[in-house]
């Protein structure tokens, strides 16, 4: 039995062996990829040459060359494309909405040269090799091949275990060509397929009069088939398929786990005052770092929350649903890579789909460096019955998912309409804690464990108040060696309209504000809004240079507020405004926007992509 349990040994070793040594690569600073590539064409080369050379040797060692260098071909055209330089011609995310034949359409363009560049080798493998005995190194980058379009297509269509965290961040875009399911309608005819092949392979490996070049040619052959259907099973069981892999991941560093806060909530609930008092109260000896999503080109929360003893990544112009589920991932890599955080604050936009926000932070890639995820719901308890009357799915999903409300803002209603919120939200989620606070300051004692978010299991869904259908889902990217699938899938300077989810309906208006305004003159403007002189406006916020000094200002719930602000280094001032029915031009002309600005924010190019956006850096 040796003659076939030393060739099953090989083969299984080998291909283990590189494709892990192609995910450590991977892994590696990209200044060092070219040096990776170089090494790679150089084999790549050799392997060609042997090919040729070996293709007419059937002896047992000729068919171990002959192996070998087939998958060795193999190889570049794997790093070629996951080290980024044979890719295709689209380099973008899909767009959302896309769907179907576009859909696929666009897949295709993420690796055409990288498929192209497989048929021109394949065709030099073929032509190197024709007519000569020794053909199993051209099968084996045949099979390989087999391997890598089969399981691309299956995580295309959809699979369970897309292990994502193999994906390079430079391939991040591919993300969105991704399915998650638990099966697709082409599995089942990829594993009869290659089923039937690996029999075939065996039969012949195991048939009377088989020569010992035929035994170990046809046991590499069905070994490499074998790991095919394997690879495939692993993609829909529920088993840590990772795991297999794991040693490939270690050029891309120890990653310390931390802690997520979150806390979300509706336009002017308070969640920047909560995230303020949460900060204050924060350990010292703890890493800090806060990541805030506001709703506008031109951010305002960054500002409010420097200097409060973290580091804060202000990643403007966001709502937090498909672009985050793309971008998200890539972002918190980056700063547990760069600042080794011991805890992460996340405000999204009050408008923010949050299911989407939680079913990033449960990928195996996220979920593997979170020790804990704390989710704390601010309401505006004047504002509450309200906004709840209008948009009752909204906070149907807010209210479901949360382990804590902080009812804020309670000095400002009756004894009566308190009592109405809360039994509200009992109603909503009996489980949850209900507490009252002011300024964002809990009254009662709150232990972070209350907070404390458990992910739904697999049996489980977590719904998504807003419902976004793209065609894709969230699951993301399987990204290794030899024939693994992979699915072919700031601030810019400028101000923009765009509108946010079609149930909720909101628009902004983001501006700088170039001009000085007095202290009457910005009250009587910011009062002039609340009483619905520029439309419905449900919130607004901003930083103004007034006489010598500076103010922040704040629109919630009908309320104006403004207060002394310690501007920043550089500093801009500027405005934001959110609502179903703005009207931009009256709040231009209200804060004297320059003719040049308005045009700019009406031509510049929307970007939503939340968590996506270059982070600006707030000391």
């Amino acid at each position: 039995m040796t003659e076939y349990v030393y060739p099953a040994l090989f083969a299984l070793g080998v291909w283990w062996a590189s494709t892990v040594a192609i995910i450590y690569l991977d892994g590696l600073p990209q200044k060092t990829f070219k040096y990776s590539m170089i090494g790679a064409t150089i084999i790549f080369g050799v392997s060609l040459w042997g090919l040729v050379w070996s293709a007419s040797d059937t002896s047992i060692a000729g068919a171990y060359w002959a192996f070998t260098f087939g998958l060795l071909a193999w190889g570049w055209q794997e790093m070629s494309f996951y080290m980024g330089y044979v890719t295709g011609p689209r380099k973008q995310p899909c767009p959302e909405n896309c769907k179907g034949w576009s859909h696929f359409g666009h897949a295709i363009q993420t690796s055409l040269w990288h498929e192209l560049a497989i048929i021109y080798a394949a065709i030099l493998v073929v032509a190197f090799t024709w007519g000569e005995p020794n053909q199993i190194g051209t099968w084996t980058f045949m099979v390989l091949w087999w391997m890598h379009q089969s399981a691309k297509l299956n995580v295309f269509f959809g699979v369970r275990n897309l292990n994502e965290e193999f994906l390079p961040e430079h391939l991040e875009f591919l993300k969105g060509f991704l399915n998650k399911r638990s099966m697709n309608l082409l599995f089942p005819f990829s594993v009869t397929i290659s089923t039937i092949i690996t029999v075939l392979l065996f039969t012949w490996a195991f048939a009377d009069g088989a020569t010992p070049f035929e035994k170990a040619g046809y046991t590499f052959l069905g070994v490499l088939m074998a790991l095919a259907i394997l690879e495939h099973w692993m993609l829909v069981l529920p088993m840590p398929t990772a795991t297999l892999w794991s040693p490939g991941l270690k050029s891309r560093g120890d990653r310390k786990p931390f802690a997520v806060d979150i806390v979300v909530g509706f336009l002017g609930s308070g969640k920047t005052t909560t995230l303020r008092r949460m900060l204050s109260e924060a350990n010292p000896a703890e890493k800090t770092v806060v990541l805030v999503n506001d709703f506008g080109e031109l951010g305002i929360d960054g500002s409010l929350l420097s200097g409060q003893g973290a580091d804060v990544i202000e990643l403007p112009n966001g709502c937090i649903c498909c672009s985050l589920r793309k971008d998200l991932a890539a972002q918190l890599r980056e700063v547990v890579s760069k600042m080794a955080p011991d805890r992460v604050l996340i405000e999204p936009s009050g408008v923010a789909d949050v299911a989407s926000l939680l079913q990033v932070l449960a990928t195996p890639e996220i979920a593997s460096l979170v020790k804990a995820t704390r989710l704390y719901t601010v309401i505006d308890a004047g504002a509450f019955l309200g906004d709840y009357a209008r948009m009752p799915d909204y906070f149907d999903v807010q209210a479901r998912i949360a382990p804590v409300f902080i009812l804020n803002k309670i000095d400002l209603v009756s004894e009566s309409q308190l009592g109405a919120v809360r039994e509200t939200l009992v109603a909503l989620n009996p489980k949850a804690k209900v507490l009252p606070a002011r300024y964002g300051a809990v009254e009662d004692e709150l232990s972070p464990s209350q907070a404390i978010y458990v992910h739904p299991t697999d049996n489980e869904k977590l719904d998504s108040g807003a419902e976004h259908d793209h065609g894709h889902a969230d699951g993301h990217g399987h990204a290794h060696g030899h024939g693994h699938g992979h699915g072919h899938g700031g601030h810019h300077g400028h101000a923009h309209d765009h509108s946010h989810d079609p149930e909720l309906g909101m628009r902004s208006w983001s501006r700088p504000l170039s001009k000085p305004i007095p202290t009457d003159d910005l009250s009587e403007k910011l009062h002039a809004v609340a009483r619905g002189a520029a439309g419905k406006v449900d919130r607004m916020k901003g930083i103004a240079r007034s006489g010598d000094g500076w103010l922040r200002f704040d629109i919630a719930g009908g309320r104006v507020s403004m207060a002394v602000h310690i501007p920043g280094k550089n500093e801009t001032a500027r405005a934001l405004a959110i609502g179903k029915t703005l009207d931009l031009a009256v709040l231009d002309r209200m804060f004297d926007v320059p003719a040049a600005a308005r045009s700019e924010a009406v031509d510049g190019e929307s970007d939503r992509s939340g968590f996506g956006a270059e982070p600006a850096m707030a000391s």
